[in-house]
């Protein structure tokens, strides 16, 4: 009895102490130059770094250790993470000396390309950072698609939860497959990518979560930029739990230009936010027979709780979408505020079906919305979609579904001359407040007007602001429309020409109190820094010095 006793406190106490030595452990250091290493060196300075991805692949990596690559060299082929850190002490891949950030470039490697440059499945805590990334395949190895190709792809594959991945100051670039798939919607060609399996029963219901992607510089792809699809269990219990989405993900300050497809997609995310990023060119022609050539500057699919504030979207093409940022389907509790977009051909706010609590207020649209149909296009065939300035459908599968509960208010709308966007809304307890249309000569809105419901509250309009030429159809729905004239002055891509004067708000005859939607998040967690009720408009003036304001902000007095 007594040398049980002894012998449990004996390793109660190693214990202790293993926990003690592993939480305070430094990491080691490890070096790699492609120029100067060695794969026979011991890798542990500067003046002995291995010399592959190989040699790095081999190694037993622990939580804390970091890789430094060498700048300016190029190293072929995958890096393979096969190992995972801890909290608050991942492992980290980086650059060291001085020059170009050190590239990994899966196409380069011998025997064939890799299907993504840098592979992560079923590892978690991991730190990525100042590297150049590329992937453009050339060749095939066996059993790897000929139509996929990433630059970082993680995968979970549903063994157990995976938390904690920071990739930031990263290069992606060149990141296209062998050949096309022929369907959009089964091409996953991607910059950074994360894909988690859905659960098969409750027991086995895991997700990705504590995902942040930051200050990335992110082009030339067929297709996403940034993506993470967690598919839907379909298990009674996980369905519409956190376990069914990834959670808690933050992309904030990327760039992306000219991504064959779009910038970021969310797929099954629960609590997102997509802030301060640019997305220039989505949908871009680089590569035409190798991409999709067609895509929103961002997206929001079956997500719930997602903010997107402080974006801004330009030149966004292609025959359908091609919104500088839209809610798709299946969404819930859904905020974008404070976003920029202009020159997008697709729509000014895209808002498809089945979707419930959207909030749509003090963003600026300009110029979005010029999309033809009927007329050739660059990549082929010709549009059956025609761009709108507002678009609210029931688009949804396996069948449509009004989308509800909508809240479009304080936006202001540019419609560009030379265009001709229509106007559409179909879905239930829609609310179209305080919103300001101006229309360039030259230009027209909602000559086509489709405005449709199947029960209940249809479009509530009410303190809209109208200038120049829009259908008297679509101005007649509003219950307090303010009918006026107004011009913007300024760059047409600077989104503080579109603020109004003080004295021109003063003149409105219209306008809405407003009864803010609830935003459940606000507040709390990676939405800390969110309010629930609006404070300021689109430029940072407080909303208590304006009351009445139609739009998505104003000049302040002291601005004149």
């Amino acid at each position: 009895m007594i040398f049980s006793r002894v012998m449990r406190f004996l390793l109660s106490t190693a214990t202790v102490f293993f926990l003690m030595v592993s939480f305070s452990y430094a990491g080691i250091e490890y070096f790699v130059s492609a120029s100067l290493g060695d794969d026979n060196n011991d890798g542990r300075s500067m003046s002995s770094p291995w010399a592959t991805l190989a040699r790095v692949n081999e190694a037993k990596f622990v939580a804390g250790d970091t890789v430094y690559f060498k700048a300016g060299d190029i190293f072929a082929g995958q890096l393979l993470v096969d190992e995972s850190g801890m909290a608050g002490q991942p492992i980290h891949f980086t650059a060291y000396g001085e020059g170009d950030t050190p590239i990994i470039d899966g196409s380069a490697g011998s025997g064939g390309s890799e299907l993504a440059a840098i592979l992560v499945v079923n590892q978690d805590h991991i730190e990525i950072s100042h590297l150049t990334i590329r992937n453009f395949r050339k060749q095939t190895k066996a059993n790897i698609s000929d139509m996929d190709a990433y630059g970082v792809l993680v995968k979970n594959t549903g063994k157990r939860i995976l938390s904690g991945f920071n990739f930031h100051h990263l290069t992606v670039e060149e990141i296209y497959p062998i050949k096309a798939r022929a369907s959009f919607n089964n091409t996953s060609v991607t910059g950074i990518r994360f894909e988690t399996k859905p659960a098969k029963n409750k027991r086995q219901a895991v997700n990705t979560r504590d995902i942040y992607i930051h200050d990335n510089f992110i082009r030339h792809t067929a297709r996403f930029g940034i993506a993470l699809r967690h598919r839907p269990s379909r298990v009674d219990g996980v369905t519409n739990t956190e376990l069914d989405y990834d959670v808690n993900v933050r992309i904030i300050n990327n760039r992306c230009e000219d991504i064959g497809g779009s910038c970021v997609l969310m797929n099954g995310t629960w609590q997102g936010l997509l802030e301060g990023n640019t997305f220039i060119r989505s949908g871009a022609m680089v590569e035409p027979s190798l991409s999709v050539n067609r895509g929103s500057g961002a997206w929001f699919f079956r997500s719930k709780h997602i903010v997107a504030q402080y974006n801004s979207a330009y030149g966004s093409r292609g025959h359908n979408d091609s919104a500088g940022m839209h809610v798709d389907y299946a969404n819930e509790n859904i905020l974008v505020q404070y976003n920029f977009s202009h020159d997008n051909e697709g729509y000014g706010t895209e808002i498809l079906g089945k979707n419930k609590n959207i909030i749509w207020r003090f963003n600026i649209s300009a110029g979005d919305g010029t999309r033809r149909t009927n007329v050739e296009r660059p990549e082929g065939g010709k549009s059956n979609f025609p761009g709108k300035t507002i678009f609210v459908s029931d688009f949804s599968v396996p069948k449509r579904i009004q989308s509800r509960e909508i809240f479009i208010y304080n936006n202001s709308y540019l419609i560009t001359s030379g265009s001709d966007p229509q106007v559409e809304f179909n879905g239930e307890q829609v609310q179209l407040y305080n919103n300001l249309f101006v229309v360039e000569a030259g230009a027209r809105l909602a000559k086509k007007l489709n405005i449709s419901w199947l029960q209940g509250e249809s479009l509530d309009m009410r303190g809209n602001a109208f200038v120049g030429n829009i259908s008297p159809s679509f101005i007649r729905f509003d219950s307090q429309p303010f009918v006026t004239q107004l011009t913007f002055n300024g760059e047409p891509t600077d989104a503080s020409s579109y603020a109004v004067d003080v004295d021109w708000l003063k003149t409105s005859t219209a306008f809405t109190p407003i009864q803010h939607p609830l935003f459940p998040a606000a507040g709390k967690g990676i939405f800390s820094h969110v309010s629930a009720v609006p404070t300021v408009d689109f430029f940072g003036n407080p909303l208590v010095s304006m009351p009445s304001l139609i739009g998505a902000g104003y000049q302040s007095a002291n601005a004149k």
